[in-house]
């Protein structure tokens, strides 16, 4: 992984820990299947889909909107202008993310059919479900972070919850292990999405 990537990781597993301490992976589980199913992610048939993002800051172009910015409105233009989802970083440190913010598009994204997805270097199953609970419809899970028994639980988690799952892969071997470990699963988890990281 790169230093970019291994920070990230540290951080993102410091956070997984701060919500284990506050309630077991299993309670955390349970509490997400409590709560109403997410819209469910809809693709066009003809092959072309848009998944737009709100993101506030990020590493390589710097403050990208205010704090206080409208993520409200930002989500409903995404939604009246025909994103099948909208992606809403999560990331504190490096991306100005929060829970609050995804939790602010998908209510909103919600009344048009719109699932949110929650963007954040995830690392633990009890996120998917965290993330679930702040009305996710989807998250973002990064191949070259996750072993694959890991990868494969927080997959089966977030089917299992109602959420699709978009891959990110950064090359030819990510997409190589990711034909290996989903392509026996492709029939079983339609809603798996692989796409290719182009820019570092």
């Amino acid at each position: 992984m790169s230093d970019f990537l291994d920070l990230m990781v540290q951080s993102s597993r410091e956070r997984a820990q701060a919500l284990l301490a506050m309630r077991t992976d299993d309670g955390w589980r349970t509490a997400a299947a409590e709560v109403p199913p997410p819209p469910i992610l809809q693709l066009d048939p003809s092959g072309f889909d848009l998944i737009a993002e709100i993101k506030l800051s990020s590493p390589s172009e710097g403050v990208l909107a205010a704090a206080d910015a409208d993520v409200a409105a930002r989500a409903e233009t995404y939604a009246r202008a025909g994103a099948c989802a909208v992606s809403v970083l999560t990331e504190p440190s490096r991306f100005g993310g929060d829970l609050t913010h995804l939790e602010t598009a998908a209510a909103v994204l919600a009344a048009h059919g719109v699932p949110a997805m929650a963007k954040d270097f995830l690392v633990e199953p009890c996120q998917v479900a965290v993330a679930r609970l702040a009305g996710a419809g989807g998250v973002l899970l990064i191949l070259r972070i996750l072993e694959d028994d890991r990868l494969l639980e927080m997959l089966d988690l977030a089917r299992a919850l109602g959420m699709f799952v978009l891959v990110e892969a950064f090359d030819a071997d990510d997409l190589e292990r990711a034909r290996r470990l989903f392509g026996p699963r492709h029939a079983a988890a339609p809603a798996t999405l692989v796409g290719l990281h182009t820019r570092q």
